[in-house]
């Protein structure tokens, strides 16, 4: 035996990749097929199937498949090798873009064309090769190119994935899905953060309403303001589906310009104030009330609440009726510092009278001088007090 090949004799056996792409198998080189090999004189390693990819194979057969140019005739072939690349790629289908023999000789008198990639923002092109141009209109140049991303574009969006995002909707916990699509747009325009966008159910109620006009929160006030799509949805979502109580944009203008005001209590003699709100500012002017109300501070309003009306008796003797002595009247002598009783005050009635009647001038009987008679006088001269006098003091006092 020579040394050479007592050499190859001790060649082992050997595990091969599987020729075919998509395949992970391998296959045995038997040591004695690499003797015959290098005996030969070849050099490297053969390319070969695995035993499974093989016996496929061997079931296959070529296939012909019409051409992709729908106004040709022609027919191109998938042959077996092909055939069982497909399907360990899951695929049954022969691909839809191959010409026959004939148009691929007629493409290359096509030249191929830059077009603009599919996402909006991104000014890179992709190539529209010429028998892709062959198989839309024959070579005609009347077919519009397909929309397709530029290759950075479709690097990145392989990288991508969908991203779940939470809805605009205050309270909602609902999401909407921001496709691989959207964020390639997203990041050819620049833009880093996501858009605020509604989860499908609040789209719904979104796109079931519109915008509302709604009466101004002033009372006195006829304008409106605009309840929005969005702030309906939060409200039919979430809420009692109710409009809200909001000003008008007048309205509310004029409410920034205002401030709140101290104002002093309306009980004589109390040093305490009470606020007089913006809101009731503005409310009071859409009214067409001029000047500052008068109202209670908060220690007046607590003590007149435990008060009570009092009923006093007319001042005037002869006279049965009472006046009310109301809390508030309490509340104020109090504050002046009084003891607590009420003060001479006359009923309605004769008050009234009071009010109603005139001072006028009567004749002495006796001298003819003249006499005045008092409001007062009459009043008790009504009530039976007194009688209408006849005479004047001077004549009085002469008798």
């Amino acid at each position: 035996m020579t040394l050479k090949a007592s050499l190859f004799s001790g060649l082992k056996d050997k595990k091969l990749p599987c020729r075919v792409r998509e395949c992970n198998n391998t296959w045995v080189w038997e040591g004695t097929d690499q003797v015959r090999w290098m005996r030969d004189g070849k050099k490297g390693e053969p390319a070969r199937m695995c035993p499974e990819c093989y016996a496929k194979y061997n079931d296959l057969d070529d296939k012909e498949i019409p051409c992709a140019n729908d106004g040709c005739s022609n027919t191109w072939t998938w042959t077996r090798a092909a055939r069982l690349g497909a399907l360990k790629r899951k695929r049954t289908e022969p691909p839809r873009d191959r010409l026959c023999e004939e148009c691929r000789q007629k493409a290359k008198g096509l030249d191929s064309v830059q077009v603009p990639c599919r996402v909006r923002g991104c000014e890179n092109t992709w190539t529209w090769r010429s028998q892709e141009r062959m198989a839309a209109d024959g070579g005609e140049g009347t077919a519009r190119p397909p929309e397709r991303m530029c290759d950075e574009c479709f690097s990145a969006f392989k990288e991508m994935g969908d991203r779940e995002l939470p809805c605009r909707i205050r309270g909602c916990e609902g999401t909407w899905t921001w496709t691989r699509g959207m964020q390639l747009e997203a990041r050819a325009r620049g833009r880093g953060d996501p858009p605020r966008r509604m989860c499908r159910d609040c789209e719904e109620v979104f796109n079931a309403v519109e915008d509302a006009q709604e009466p101004c929160r002033i009372g006195a006030c006829p304008g409106t303001w605009t309840w929005t799509r969005f702030m309906q949805v939060e409200a039919k979502r979430f809420g009692d589906g109710s409009a809200p109580r909001r000003m008008c944009d007048a309205c509310h203008e004029r409410f920034v310009g205002l401030a709140d005001k101290e104002v002093r209590c309306r009980v004589p003699g109390c040093e305490g104030t009470w606020t007089w709100t913006r809101g009731m500012q503005l409310e009071a002017k859409a009214r067409g009330k001029k000047g500052t109300p008068r109202r209670m501070c908060a220690d007046c309003s607590r003590d007149v609440a435990t008060l009570e009306d009092q009923e006093i008796p007319c001042k005037h003797d002869g006279c049965e009726n009472t006046w009310t002595w109301r809390p508030d009247m309490q509340l104020a002598s109090l504050k002046r510092g009084s003891d607590g009783r009420a003060p001479r005050r006359m009923c309605d009635e004769c008050k009234a009278f009071v009010d109603g009647a005139e001072t006028i001038t009567i004749k002495c009987e006796k001298c003819g001088a003249d006499m005045t008679w008092t409001k007062e006088a009459q009043l008790m001269v009504r009530l039976g007090k007194w009688v209408k006098p006849s005479t004047c003091s001077s004549c009085r006092s002469a008798d």
